[in-house]
């Protein structure tokens, strides 16, 4: 399935980026549904909160926590599509 808006493509030509693996992020994840890209969010926001238990980790800023990017491309696909379908 074909996102209804290749966010991955428009990104980089309209606005300038200052993360680059974000483009590559939402084109990893465009394709899903809602209810996938929800599912992804579940296990995104459980990995989240594993890392946060890690010794060390409670302090760090969240945009530390390796899965960080993953978290904002599919965060933003659901909300763009939850408005826009």
């Amino acid at each position: 399935m074909a996102s209804y808006d290749p966010l991955s493509e428009k990104l980089p030509t309209h606005a300038k980026v200052a993360e680059p693996r974000l483009a590559a992020a939402l084109a990893r994840y465009e394709t899903l549904t809602v209810p996938e890209l929800e599912d992804a969010f579940a296990q995104n926001d459980a990995a989240f909160k594993s890392w946060v238990q890690e010794p060390g980790n409670a302090e760090r800023p969240i945009n530390e926590f390796p899965g960080y990017i993953d978290r904002i491309a599919i965060d933003s696909l659901i909300e763009r599509r939850t408005w826009m379908e």
